[in-house]
């Protein structure tokens, strides 16, 4: 229904129309067509596997959560995004609506960065030698390297810490079920950091595991002690390696 209001402008609906107030002007626009568009089947079924993309990008963002504090860049969200929905619908057999990434192509996804105002190969030099799994456990083999020339020091940076973190999200329900953080202290003026191990604790369920790796930088001031220095454009994180586990298998 349409009525007179304020200032004598009309406001309300009449017909197929809808009266608006912008401006201090009245706008005359012709209501939404509902159901005018009908998707076809197939663009149904992709708009299906869109959505699972979207939803499990969410549970992956929440998984590291607690390593990325939401530094990330304006559109890592999105991209993580378009990226899933590839990996999962490359090389995978399953029909359109029904294409989950664990029948696709998961390290597709290796190499993501989750800030792109601070590209992690810009910051990180160090070389891995090797990420397995064995005996349902994950393993990370570094190689000796020299702090100065590994890694980019900003200005204010007095300590840095090598980061890997790792996400295990379960097969049936893409749950962030298992979390660890394995790092190394880093001080500019070490002539060599030796090689290193890391192991995880025992993976129980079927399961994607992520693991990212990021730089944390760190001053140190006299009354607040170590500060972190990383923020919205400095926090060089990437997704490193992405494997399948079926402890069924």
């Amino acid at each position: 229904m349409a009525y007179l209001g304020k200032n004598n402008q009309i406001t309300g609906s009449l017909g197929d129309l809808v009266f608006r107030t912008l401006d201090g002007k009245t706008v005359i626009q012709r209501k939404p067509q509902k159901n005018k568009i009908k998707q076809t089947e197939r663009t149904q079924k992709a708009a299906s596997d869109f959505g699972r993309a979207s939803t499990l990008a969410k549970k992956i963002r929440i998984g590291i959560k607690t390593y990325s504090r939401d530094f990330s860049d304006s559109k890592s969200f999105c991209r993580l995004r378009t990226r899933l929905q590839l990996a999962a619908c490359t090389d995978n057999p399953a029909p359109i609506g029904e294409k989950k990434l664990w029948d696709g192509k998961p390290k597709l996804l290796e190499g993501f960065e989750f800030n792109y105002h601070s590209p992690y190969e810009r910051y990180c030099r160090i070389v891995i030698k090797d990420i397995a799994l064995a005996s349902q456990k994950l393993h990370i083999k570094l190689k000796a390297f020299q702090p100065k020339k590994a890694i980019t020091w900003p200005i204010k940076a007095n300590k840095a810490k090598l980061c890997f973190w790792m996400s295990v999200h379960r097969k049936k329900d893409d749950l962030s079920v298992q979390e660890e953080l394995f790092s190394l202290e880093i001080l500019p003026n070490n002539k060599i950091s030796p090689a290193i191990n890391f192991v995880s604790n025992t993976i129980n369920s079927s399961s994607i595991v992520y693991l990212w790796s990021g730089i944390l930088y760190y001053q140190y001031d006299a009354l607040l002690d170590w500060v972190c220095l990383n923020h919205k454009t400095l926090h060089p994180l990437r997704l490193q390696k992405v494997l399948k586990i079926d402890v069924s298998s």
